[in-house]
């Protein structure tokens, strides 16, 4: 989860964490009134899960949870980042799904694997290295209307 204010940016990260249990840890923290609250799932329930409705219908709940608890804050779902040992049709097809699922909560939906490309990942092909953390760091200000464009440099 990653939450962004126009004065500060606070990140909690929370890995290996499931949709569900991200959705208690949000209900039991108090966070105040955000400008935006970004949830950025990835790809834990995935590999757990075989069917996508689902891993789709917990990040409805956790969704709906973060809007309910945030309802003068911007909610932003992020998509599932690609990785080396979920499919790329799967990827696409839950974030289709999550795509949906904002389009009915009335929330922004991000696919973040547009900000990020092959190189941006390190060797095991499941966490993305430095500079594709400094893509991801510059996706969620600029979704939350707080920065600018993306400087992509190729070759650094």
């Amino acid at each position: 989860m990653l939450e962004l204010n126009v004065q500060k940016i606070k990140v909690e990260c929370c890995p290996g964490i499931r949709t569900e249990q991200l959705q208690r840890v949000i209900e039991r923290r108090e966070l105040g009134s955000p400008y935006s609250v970004v949830i950025h799932v990835g790809t834990n329930d995935l590999r757990r899960t075989g069917n996508l409705d689902y891993v789709i219908g917990d990040v409805y709940d956790l969704v709906n949870t973060a809007k309910t608890m945030f309802s003068a804050s911007r909610v932003v779902s992020c998509g599932v980042l690609r990785r080396a040992d979920v499919s790329w049709r799967r990827i696409g097809a839950v974030n289709d799904g999550l795509s949906f699922v904002a389009k009915t909560l009335g929330v922004t939906f991000v696919d973040p694997n547009s900000w990020v490309d092959d190189w941006d990942f390190s060797r095991d092909g499941l966490h993305i290295n430095r500079r594709g953390a400094r893509y991801l760091g510059q996706l969620y200000p600029r979704i939350c209307g707080i920065s600018g464009e993306r400087q992509k440099i190729r070759g650094d």
